[in-house]
């Protein structure tokens, strides 16, 4: 796989999704990426449902495929002198490191900054922890719920405004964590071309809930208004979600050029939402039932496709709200090449989304490869590329080391 990252070598030493993620990011961009992970058991996430097939194996983990493609696997435990020692040598020849201990672990076992920097001294290492290398969280275990709640996620953003904090799922503070990590590692990289100088990245998954620009801080930060979850409730016309014949969409006032009743009249060929007590937005949220009552009917009569296309044809903005299937089988991606089929050595051909755009008109995951299984690349890495022979090889795997 070509890519633009193509001279940049990146080692994983990761046992959270963020960091595996972040090293994909870079991995499908092409940089030559080795996945470091505990010999027998593995990353964490190999373990965690749902699975390709019914019965749960360290190569099924649909979580571990999808957060792990373009990169090579080897085992080793870098808790102990042997393996502390194969790892230096590894990170000789890196350009980044990418880890997700708690701070202080990799100090404590010699791998901390400064020595990972004394064997190479232009190293990016990009640390992703739930609060930060510093401060009095610091210390703290977490989780993806735990940073929406600290971040202020759980607030504001998601569930209805009279009942209790409703967390997202599909690990969006990590995944975020994750981008701010790679997003920070591509500007040290070009840092770095400048100066000759690395840097210790130092990524926080509490504080990537609260620099997403989301309506959530900033609000509070620039005006002293504190915004509130529910901004969906009642509001027939931004955010709730309406039946039609097939599915569910979300309307919007957007692309009405100001005229949001007028136009939406209009198409829905209902004269009722004229009526006064809906032109504005807090009127329509005081009246949100007798709105819904003139609304939901109408687009009952539609299909989910056939309303988009022809509201979209007017100018008008709506949400369709599909399911897996629907988003696969979308005539428009499957037309950009957004979807990309990987062949995997055990589970067979299967469908991956590609990063969310294209570079001259191509999917860059186009020729990806999946993710390795458990120390696949252990005999390429170790033999021929940092010159062990077969035979140490055994001796390091019969003593748990790899």
């Amino acid at each position: 796989m070509l890519g633009i990252l193509n001279d940049v070598k990146v080692v994983e030493l990761s046992g959270s999704l963020s960091g595996a993620y972040c090293a994909k990011l870079l991995a499908d961009q092409g940089a030559s990426t080795i996945k470091v992970e505990p010999p027998t058991v593995g990353d964490p996430a190999r373990v965690e449902p749902p699975f390709i097939s019914e019965e749960s194996n360290p190569d099924g983990s649909s979580l571990f495929l999808a957060f792990n493609t373009n990169k090579r696997g080897i085992t080793l435990d870098v808790s102990r002198p042997e393996g502390r020692r194969i790892f230096l040598r590894m990170v000789q020849f890196a350009d980044v490191a990418i880890e997700s201990f708690g701070p202080g672990y990799l100090e404590d076992i010699g791998l901390g900054y400064a020595a990972l920097t004394e064997s190479n001294p232009t190293l990016i290492l990009t640390s992703l922890t739930y609060f930060g290398q510093t401060g009095p969280y610091s210390g703290f275990e977490g989780s993806d719920l735990v940073a929406q709640a600290a971040g202020g996620f759980l607030h504001a953003v998601t569930g209805s405004a009279d009942r209790p904090p409703m967390g997202t799922v599909l690990e969006q503070m990590e995944i975020t964590a994750a981008r701010n990590g790679a997003i920070a590692t591509l500007a040290a990289l070009m840092h770095r071309k400048q100066t000759g100088e690395g840097q210790h990245i130092d990524v926080s998954t509490m504080e990537a809930a609260v620099s997403t620009p989301s309506g959530l801080i900033h609000p509070y930060s620039f005006t002293g208004q504190s915004p509130m979850r529910g901004g969906s409730d009642g509001n027939v016309m931004d955010g709730m979600h309406l039946f039609t014949k097939d599915g569910e969409v979300t309307l919007t006032t957007a692309g009405t050029g100001g005229r949001p009743m007028e136009a939406w009249a209009e198409f829905l060929e209902e004269p009722g939402l004229l009526a006064p007590k809906f032109a504005s937005r807090r009127g329509r949220m005081e009246n949100w039932e007798e709105l819904y009552g003139l609304v939901a009917p109408k687009l009952t009569q539609w299909n989910n496709l056939e309303l988009m296309e022809a509201t979209m044809a007017r100018g008008l903005v709506i949400g369709l709200v599909q399911n897996p299937q629907q988003v696969i089988e979308s005539p428009h991606l499957q037309e950009r090449g957004a979807l990309v089929e990987i062949e995997h050595p055990v589970n067979g051909p299967m469908l991956y989304a590609g990063p969310g755009f294209l570079m001259d008109g191509v999917n860059p995951m186009e020729g990806s490869v999946p993710a390795p299984r458990l120390g696949e690349h252990n005999e390429q890495v170790y033999c021929q590329e940092l010159g062990l022979n077969i035979i140490e090889l055994e001796n390091l795997h019969e003593a748990g080391i790899v």
